[in-house]
């Protein structure tokens, strides 16, 4: 089967997170007020082999029915065969997804569980993380902007590195 393979993952950035350690000058104790609300910024991303890359965002948890849409428009974007590689996202076993290898253009190979170092897309989001870190976002809005910003900014991994 000559097709296109698509590694696809999730992650989710949150708002007014509490801050666990920072350094301050001596002397000082500045305060950070919290809401206690966390707000929160799920992402749904996908690279291929020849450095495409693809992401969508959800201000809630991801479902199977994210998943299957996310991976049924990446189907569509590539008009043509297609492997897609996952992890063991309890969203990505869901019936609504599996059911789509039964196409015959189209596959799902699963990756071992607990071996996210095997899934490329993993280090787009270490490169997110990085770019977010040490960052206090006050509202969604902020935190989209930085999100937008940093993956703009993100080195696509060799998919071929990860085979």
């Amino acid at each position: 089967m000559d097709a296109t393979i698509v590694c696809i993952d999730q992650t989710k950035k949150s708002v007014q997170a509490e801050p666990r350690a920072a350094w301050f000058p001596r002397g000082t104790r500045p305060s950070v007020e919290l809401s206690g609300q966390r707000d929160w910024m799920c992402l749904l991303g996908a690279i291929t082999e020849n450095g495409d890359r693809f992401f969508s965002r959800f201000e809630e948890y991801v479902t199977a029915d994210h998943a299957k849409h996310f991976i049924l428009a990446l189907y569509e974007e590539f008009q043509e065969d297609m492997i897609a590689v996952l992890d063991g996202a309890p969203y990505f076993r869901a019936s609504s997804v599996t059911d789509l290898a039964a196409r015959d253009d189209f596959a799902l190979v699963r990756l071992p569980a607990y071996l996210p170092e095997l899934n490329p897309v993993e280090e787009c989001w270490r490169q997110l993380k990085d770019a977010l870190s040490n960052r206090f976002f006050v509202s969604l809005k902020e935190l989209n902007t930085a999100i937008d910003t940093a993956l703009d900014r993100l080195s696509i991994p060799n998919v071929s590195n990860y085979s």
